[in-house]
């Protein structure tokens, strides 16, 4: 029992780091582009991020009520 150490908090905290660093789940933003990317293929042959095809239906969804909003707002009755 002589032999044994205590582990100092810094010691932990840069365990913890050294672990948490390769690990893609808790960074958030491969996290979130991982659930953003496209779930048969999330890279395309280039190498590049893929979206998921509900992704881009939102933001044409969006983009389209949008520009609905801005017609009738500004656009009508000039």
């Amino acid at each position: 029992m002589a032999g044994q150490s205590y582990t100092s908090p810094q010691e932990v905290r840069r365990a913890l780091r050294s672990l948490y660093r390769g690990d893609s789940e808790a960074n958030l933003r491969e996290a979130l582009l991982g659930s953003l990317s496209d779930d048969v293929k999330p890279v395309d042959d280039k190498g590049r991020w893929k979206p998921s095809p509900a992704l881009v239906l939102v933001a044409v969804l969006i983009a389209a009520l949008a520009g609905i909003f801005l017609y009738f707002s500004f656009g009508v009755g000039s």
